[in-house]
C-alpha cells in the first residue's frame, strides 16, 4: 500500500470520528428516571439538571474538596469543543459521562465525554440556517441539556427541540417549537418534570412576538400544552396592552424555571417587554416583568406577581425563583425567592404569590424601588427615557444588579450567593421604529460606565435575616456563573478568565486559577470513583465585546474570542 492510499485512509478515519461519533461509552449507562431527577439533591456524584435540582439551588453536598484542602486544586483535564460562539452551558453529569453544549453560527453542538479524562465519547451537530434572526447572529448561545431515561434533549437556534440517544448521539425525535424567521429561538436548558419537557422560548424581548413556556411529551416529543406570557385579544391581562401591541409585546422566558413537587407548580420568571420604547405599548404590559406560577399538568397560569409595570428599560426578571422555606420572626414561610436585574431580593409565597418582602443587594441603585406592601415598582422620576429625547443614566446597567447568570443557594449557611454588578447606563430612545419580522426591535442606544472600582461583586444574602452579610469585589462585572458545595466553599468565574473559590462563610478568598479566556459558563461538581471533581465551561467573549467595549477599564475583558473549553479540576495526589 502506497504512503499517499495509508495518508487517505487515515485522514478518512479521523474524519468520520468528527462528523459523527468516538469511542463506546466508559460506562454502562443508567437511565435518568423521573425518580433520580426528583431525588437528585441527595445524589452528590452527579449534576443531572441545569440548576442540580428543582429547586433551583445549583447546591452540592459533596465535601471531599472544602476549606482544608481546596489549596491543593490542580486541573485534571482540558476539553476544547472547537466552537466561538458565546459558550454559557452547564456541563451535564450521570455516573462518569458528561454532556456539554456549544454553538457557533450556523451549528449546535451536543458532546458526550468521559468525565474522569476527558476523552470524547460522541459528538453531534445539528446545522442551522443561516437566515436566523439578528439576535442569534449577534449572540448564539446554549445553555446545555437535559435527561430523560436514555436521551438527551436540548433546544437549537432556529427553534427546535431535538432528543438524542445518549449512549450514542443518534437521533430520536425532533419536534419544531416555533418559527425562527420570527425571530424565536430556545437558548435555555429544558427542564424535564414526570415525563415532560418544559422550556421556555428565547428571542421575543428584542425581537417582538409574543413569549411563552410550553410542555412536551419526553419520549415521543409532541407538544402537551402552551402557556404565552402575553394574553391574546379577550383574555384575561389583555386590557393591559393597546389596541394590537400584544402581538409584539415580547416577554421572552429565555431562563430555567423551577419546580415544587407539594405544590406541582413551576416557576418561571418573564422577561422585559418590546419594543423597549415603553411609550409605543402603554398600559402595564401583562404578563411581562413578572413571577408566573404554572400548574405543570395543564399549564395553567396559578398566579402572578409582576415586579415593573411598563418597564422602560430591559431590566427582564427571568432569573431563576430558588424554592426555599424562609424563616421570618420564628415563623417559616414556603416561598420563593429570586434576586434579578432590578437589584433586589423579592420574597413571594410559592402557593400563592403573595408578596413577602423585597430588599436591595446592590448600591447602584437609582431607578425606583417596590413597594412595600404590594412589591410593585415605583419609578424615581426623570429616568424614564423620551422619544428622540437625551439619554438618561440611571442604574443599574440593563445588565442588571444581577443578570441571567445563576444565584446560589446554600442550606448549611442560609445564604443565597449573588454575582451582583455595580454599574450604570447612558440610555436613550431612538425615533420613528418600526417592526420589521426577523430584526432586532429594541429601538435604543446604551452605553455601560462604573463609578466604581470594583464593577463586580460576589455578595452573600442571608434569606432568613433579609440582608447582605459579607462581600467578594471583582474589578470587572460578574456575568459569570457560582457555585456552592457542603465543603464550605463558593466559586466564581470572572470575565478576566479567572476561577476563584472563597469561603462560604465569610468571603475569604482561598485558591485561585486563570483559565487564559473569560470564564462565561456554568461551574459544576461532581464525583468519580470516589473523586470529587470542579468542572468550569469557558470561552466566548461575544457578550463581552458587545457591552463592555467601549469602556477602557474592562478591555481585557473584551478580547478576541476563544473557542469553548471544559477546564475539570482535582485534588493533586
Amino acid at each position: 500500500m502506497s504512503v499517499l492510499i495509508r495518508f487517505v485512509l487515515a485522514a478518512l478515519v479521523v474524519l468520520g470520528f468528527w462528523l459523527t461519533s468516538g469511542p463506546a461509552l466508559a460506562a454502562e449507562w443508567r437511565d435518568v428516571t423521573d425518580d433520580r431527577l426528583l431525588n437528585a439533591g441527595s445524589d452528590g456524584a452527579n449534576w443531572l439538571m441545569y440548576n442540580r435540582t428543582y429547586s433551583g439551588w445549583r447546591f452540592s453536598p459533596l465535601e471531599q474538596i472544602n476549606t482544608g484542602n481546596v489549596k491543593k486544586l490542580v486541573p485534571k483535564w482540558i476539553f476544547a469543543g472547537g466552537t466561538l460562539g458565546d459558550q454559557q452551558t452547564t456541563p451535564i453529569v450521570n455516573d462518569g459521562i458528561m454532556f456539554t453544549t456549544s454553538t457557533a453560527l450556523g451549528v449546535n453542538r451536543v458532546q458526550a465525554i468521559n468525565a474522569a479524562t476527558g476523552e470524547l465519547l460522541w459528538k453531534r451537530d445539528r446545522r442551522i440556517p443561516e437566515d436566523v434572526g439578528a439576535l442569534v447572529r449577534l449572540i448564539p448561545h446554549n445553555r446545555g441539556v437535559a435527561l430523560s431515561k436514555d436521551k438527551v434533549i436540548f433546544g437549537t437556534l432556529d427553534a427546535y427541540l431535538v432528543a438524542l440517544e445518549a449512549k450514542t448521539g443518534k437521533p430520536v425525535w425532533e419536534t419544531k417549537i416555533a418559527d425562527y424567521a420570527e425571530g424565536y429561538f430556545v437558548s435555555q436548558a429544558p427542564m424535564v418534570v414526570k415525563g415532560k419537557v418544559i422550556v421556555g422560548i428565547s428571542g421575543p424581548g428584542e425581537m417582538g412576538p409574543r413569549g411563552f413556556v410550553e410542555a412536551f411529551d419526553a419520549e415521543t416529543g409532541k407538544s402537551l400544552w402552551r402557556w404565552y406570557s402575553i394574553p391574546a385579544a379577550g383574555e384575561p391581562g389583555s386590557e393591559t396592552w393597546t389596541a394590537d401591541t400584544w402581538k409584539i409585546g415580547g416577554g421572552a422566558v429565555w431562563h430555567a424555571g423551577t419546580y415544587d413537587p407539594a405544590t406541582n407548580l413551576l416557576y418561571f420568571g418573564t422577561g422585559n417587554p418590546a419594543p423597549w420604547i415603553a411609550d409605543m405599548r402603554r398600559g402595564d404590559n401583562l404578563y411581562t416583568m413578572s413571577a408566573v406560577a404554572l400548574d405543570l399538568d395543564s399549564g395553567k397560569l396559578k398566579w402572578y406577581h409582576q415586579y415593573l409595570a411598563n418597564e422602560p428599560w430591559d431590566f427582564d426578571t427571568v432569573s431563576e425563583h430558588h424554592v426555599i422555606d424562609v424563616v421570618r420572626d420564628g415563623q417559616t414561610h414556603k416561598a420563593v425567592v429570586q434576586a434579578n436585574k432590578l437589584g433586589y431580593v423579592y420574597t413571594l409565597d410559592r402557593a400563592t404569590g403573595k408578596f413577602l418582602s423585597a430588599v436591595p443587594f446592590i448600591k447602584s441603585l437609582t431607578w425606583g424601588k417596590p413597594d412595600p406592601v404590594t412589591g410593585k415598582g415605583v419609578e424615581n422620576p426623570g429616568l424614564r427615557p423620551t422619544m428622540g429625547g437625551p439619554p438618561v443614566e440611571v442604574c443599574p446597567s440593563l445588565l442588571g444588579g444581577t443578570g441571567w447568570q445563576p444565584k446560589v443557594f446554600n442550606p448549611k449557611t442560609g445564604y443565597m450567593y449573588i454575582p451582583a454588578n455595580e454599574f450604570c447606563m447612558r440610555y436613550a430612545y431612538v425615533a420613528d421604529l418600526s417592526y420589521k419580522q426577523g430584526q432586532l426591535f429594541t429601538g435604543v442606544t446604551v452605553e455601560h460606565f462604573s463609578r466604581a472600582e470594583q464593577a463586580g461583586v460576589l455578595r452573600a444574602f442571608d434569606v432568613n435575616q433579609n440582608k447582605v452579610v459579607w462581600e467578594w469585589s471583582n474589578r470587572t462585572p460578574l456575568i459569570s456563573h457560582t457555585l456552592s458545595t457542603a465543603g464550605d466553599l463558593v466559586f466564581q468565574g470572572t470575565a478576566e478568565g479567572k476561577v476563584v473559590a472563597v469561603n462560604a462563610k465569610d468571603g475569604q478568598e482561598l485558591w485561585s486559577f486563570s483559565l487564559g479566556t473569560p470564564q462565561s459558563g456554568g461551574i459544576i461538581t461532581y464525583a468519580v470513583d470516589g473523586k470529587q471533581y470542579i468542572a468550569v465551561a469557558a470561552g466566548g467573549t461575544l457578550r463581552s465585546q458587545v457591552w463592555f467595549g467601549k469602556e477602557p477599564k474592562w478591555a481585557e475583558a473584551a478580547r478576541v474570542n476563544y473557542s469553548d473549553i471544559v477546564v475539570v479540576f482535582g485534588l493533586s495526589e
